[in-house]
């Protein structure tokens, strides 16, 4: 009879456990994380030179002799030179740097909604 008893009350009190409504109670807690970093950097250096060196010499020398009309070519030199220097220094320097965050994740009853200040 004891034993009847005892597991009438043991499935009473489990009904009485699966009739109640589930339900939790979080506590709030928020926190704040950064979720992008970005930093780049981006350096070039170039140099160049040049340097040309550029000489001629031309000479037309016809022998010098008298003919009948006592005429005589003359000698035709011609020099030139060309000298051209160059140089170029180029520097670059690029940095870029992006960071994204969103500043609150909230879990329970806070003032600041579940994901942030919407």
């Amino acid at each position: 009879m004891f034993k009847k008893l005892m597991m009438i009350t043991l499935v009473i009190l489990a009904f009485s456990i699966m009739a109640q409504s589930a339900h939790c109670s979080l506590t709030p807690m928020s926190w704040g994380f950064p979720t992008l970093l970005h930093n780049s950097s981006l350096t070039s250096f170039e140099s160049q030179f040049g340097f040309s060196n550029d000489f001629e010499f031309t000479d037309i020398s016809f022998p010098a002799r008298i003919d009948m009309a006592w005429a005589s070519f003359p000698t035709i030199t011609q020099t030139s030179q060309q000298v051209s220097v160059f140089g170029n220094v180029k520097y670059f320097n690029q940095q870029e740097s992006m960071q994204f965050s969103y500043p609150w994740f909230s879990v329970g009853f806070s003032p600041v909604p579940s994901m942030g200040f919407l």
